[in-house]
């Protein structure tokens, strides 16, 4: 048996053992153990954020009502100073107009900053909201997750001396090649699923395209490695 027949069978080989991992990659319970998985995932990352933005929020509501506090302070301190200055008969009328915008002006700082208070606190309340939804979510699809892990683990063990047995055969068959050529059909792999063609009378069987008459007798005539000119498959 040649080298290139010995290849083919390799082929042969490694493509049955594709078959068997992708049919076991595609059942049902994978699929959603898949989704599943991805899903939690993205839920896990979506907690990240919601936690990072409440931390942030609450050292900001904190910080707000720091100031809040110091403006009230102040505008306590402006309205004792009004109260002075009007039973004070030498103080002129510019004095308490001018008195009253102050505390005016406080009086808008400080409901600003309520609003903002108010604003920040819902958006707190909010998001925790959304947080406990998204752990509840997240609860129900781990336990849909774990079922279907169970049922893969399954599937897997019911499979695996049939896929084991597949691996043994390409490693034997893979045993008989040269280093040289192997490795040649490894890097002609990355390419095409099937890297070995037959000669289809002067056509390469992977691509379909016609090939110069030295190319068919190098092939035939087994002059060592011989590529098709347009696709880059082995051929035989």
């Amino acid at each position: 048996m040649t080298q290139l027949e010995i290849l083919w069978k390799y082929q042969e080989a490694e493509t049955q053992l594709e078959k068997l991992q992708k049919e076991l990659e595609d059942t049902p319970a994978r699929q959603e153990y898949k989704k599943l998985r991805t899903f939690l995932k993205a839920q896990e990352n979506k907690l990240v954020g919601y936690r990072e933005g409440v931390a942030a929020k609450t050292a900001e509501y904190d910080e707000l009502t720091k100031k809040l506090e110091t403006l009230l302070n102040d505008y306590d301190l402006e309205q004792g100073e009004l109260d002075i200055m009007m039973n004070d008969e030498e103080c002129t009328a510019e004095e308490l107009t001018e008195s009253r915008k102050s505390i005016e002006a406080l009086l808008e700082k400080v409901n600003s900053l309520k609003k903002r208070l108010a604003d920040t606190l819902a958006w707190i309340t909010s998001t925790t909201e959304e947080i406990n939804k998204t752990l509840s979510r997240g609860r129900k699809a781990n336990k849909e997750y774990e079922t279907a892990k169970a049922v893969c683990e399954t599937e897997m063990n019911e499979r695996k001396p049939v896929i084991d047995s597949a691996k043994k055969e390409v490693e034997r068959v893979g045993l008989q090649l040269s280093p040289d050529l192997l490795k040649r059909y490894k890097t002609v792999k990355k390419k095409h699923a099937l890297p070995l063609a037959r000669l289809n009378g002067d056509r390469c069987g992977g691509c379909g395209m016609s090939l110069p008459k030295n190319v068919v007798r190098n092939v035939a005539q087994g002059n060592g490695i011989v590529e098709c000119e347009n696709c880059g498959r082995i051929l035989c």
